[in-house]
């Protein structure tokens, strides 16, 4: 059992090492663990599943070990290590992760908004990434390494079933929408804007980490666009349901985008010019700005509000204690 608070006035930076120290324990423990449960359901070994490459998509257990490890990661990556941190961290889990009502309900609404409209212009910021020149060596490996990632979404995209459907919109877009905000916006993005006194910074250092664990090159500047937007939904809503239910929003729209169109699964641009998509680009990006405009207006958040109870000394446990205590 977690003791609530036990690291509770140690320095941010202190916390947010341990905190990707226990992300780390957590993913190679628990993700051993998942792998080897997989294992023993798929009858799959442990080399082929470890390459994607090797994986035969017209095998029908393909679909169900891709989801498994969905599902293994949220355990793994997201769920534990915030559940561990946001107790070592705080005596009170829930509003130290933001879980709580925003001021204004219609946040809800106008975020899930603004992440639909934002898709044209993080398409032209994936044309962008996709033409950044990489020495012929990285781009050789990055390349692969893309394709193997696309053709693991295509084949558990690929299935045109409803059943299919909605399994792709709660493991894909259910799992990530609250690991990935439990995991970046509720701990690690809380962190790093204690660490710089700064929202900005906490939240543009927090986006560029979520883009980067992606492991996907050509999709890292508007990933890292969708992670600074998201970020700054939970900052000013004051809600991390907020930002997830927007995170779930966007990618669940996407799916099933893909589940109507399933030529979008190959290449989301193809049928469109690049000039086409930058005058859409700048309409999305101009009615977001607008929307989310409303919403920083209508905020209430404060850096003195979010962290009150984190200066709150608890002398309850022997490794929570203020640095000038005399020992």
């Amino acid at each position: 059992m977690v003791i609530k608070g036990l690291l509770k006035s140690r320095p941010p930076l202190s916390q947010f090492l341990l905190f990707i120290s226990i992300c780390l324990v957590s993913m190679f423990i628990i993700g051993s663990i998942g792998t080897v449960i997989l294992s023993y359901i798929t009858g799959m070994g442990f080399e082929k599943i470890a390459d994607a490459s090797k994986w035969d998509a017209s095998d029908p257990v393909i679909p169900a070990l891709i989801r498994g490890m969905q599902l293994v990661q949220f355990i793994a990556l997201f769920l534990i290590p915030t559940y561990i941190c946001s107790r070592l961290f705080s005596t009170d889990t829930q509003n130290y992760l933001g879980m709580k009502e925003p001021s204004v309900k219609l946040y809800f609404f106008v975020a899930a908004i603004v992440m639909i409209l934002a898709i044209p212009f993080t398409e032209y910021l994936g044309l962008i990434n996709k033409s950044i020149q990489l020495p012929s060596n990285v781009d050789d490996w990055v390349a692969q390494s893309e394709s193997e990632a696309d053709r693991t979404l295509t084949m558990i995209l690929s299935k045109h079933t409803i059943k299919d459907l909605l399994l792709n919109i709660v493991f894909i877009a259910g799992l990530a929408a609250v690991g990935e905000e439990l995991l970046f916006r509720g701990i690690a993005q809380r962190l790093l804007i204690k660490i710089f006194k700064s929202h900005w910074a906490g939240i543009i250092i927090t986006a560029a980490i979520f883009s980067a664990i992606h492991m996907q090159f050509y999709g890292f500047i508007p990933r890292f666009a969708l992670g600074v937007l998201l970020g700054a939904i939970y900052w000013y809503s004051g809600s991390l349901w907020v930002a997830m239910v927007a995170h779930f929003v966007y990618d669940a729209f996407l799916i099933t985008m893909a589940y109507i169109k399933p030529e979008l699964t190959e290449n989301a641009t193809t049928s469109v010019q690049p000039q086409q998509l930058l005058i859409a680009a700048i309409i999305s990006f101009t009615a977001v700005f607008l929307l989310f405009s409303w919403m920083v207006k209508k905020s209430k958040t404060t850096y003195h509000e979010v962290y009150a109870d984190d200066d709150k000394p608890t002398k309850n446990h022997p490794f929570d204690f203020d640095e000038n205590t005399p020992e």
